[in-house]
């Protein structure tokens, strides 16, 4: 095997996840709720009987904080990777998914120009260049072994639909927080 396993991981539970709205690179602190499910995720990893070798995350707090609380039994210690990040909506970060939807056309214009940014945020490509490039170099830096990352929805969701299906455009799923998948970058990107 020439890469890692990649144990990919959505982030806790966080007030702007409950409140429906965006907030991509806002940095924004995990609910009770995102703590209990972090925790949780690390007494199952714990236990799942796997050797994990590393734990990477975006330098967010609301992932950080996951990944430590995930660590907390592992005692890997959790290195900060910018390029996971989420996706920067610039001034539009704050805004409602109905609001994004409805009167910014977000999604539509996402389709439509994969270089579409709003003002002072990025393109669909470069969040998925991004994305796809963190996940790749984690992979090719630990041959053999399996690695936990923790991310977010958007940008997951993104690089997903780029590794497996072709086109960020053609996922239509977004990671649960705290959801844990696998992902085989060779042969084939597999989740």
């Amino acid at each position: 095997m020439n890469t890692a396993i990649l144990t990919l991981i959505r982030h806790g539970e966080t007030a702007a996840n409950t409140g429906g709205v965006w907030h991509g690179s806002t940095d924004t602190p995990l609910s009770e709720r995102g703590r209990r499910q972090a925790r949780r995720v690390g007494e199952h990893l714990l236990e799942s009987g796997e050797t994990f070798s590393h734990i990477y995350s975006s330098p967010l707090v609301r992932a950080r904080h996951t990944a430590e609380a995930i660590d907390a039994g592992l005692g890997l210690g959790v290195a900060q990777e910018p390029g996971l990040s989420e996706y920067d909506l610039g001034s539009w970060e704050g805004k409602t998914y109905k609001e994004l939807h409805k009167d910014y056309h977000l999604w539509e214009r996402m389709k439509q120009d994969p270089d579409f940014a709003p003002h002072g945020g990025e393109s669909p490509r470069q969040v998925v260049e991004r994305y796809v490039s963190a996940l790749t170099r984690i992979a090719h830096a630990h041959p053999g072994k399996r690695v936990i990352v923790v991310g977010h929805g958007g940008a997951f969701s993104m690089a997903l639909a780029h590794l497996i299906e072709g086109s960020y455009t053609s996922w239509g799923r977004v990671m649960d927080n705290c959801a844990v998948s696998e992902l085989w970058l060779e042969p084939n990107a597999e989740l």
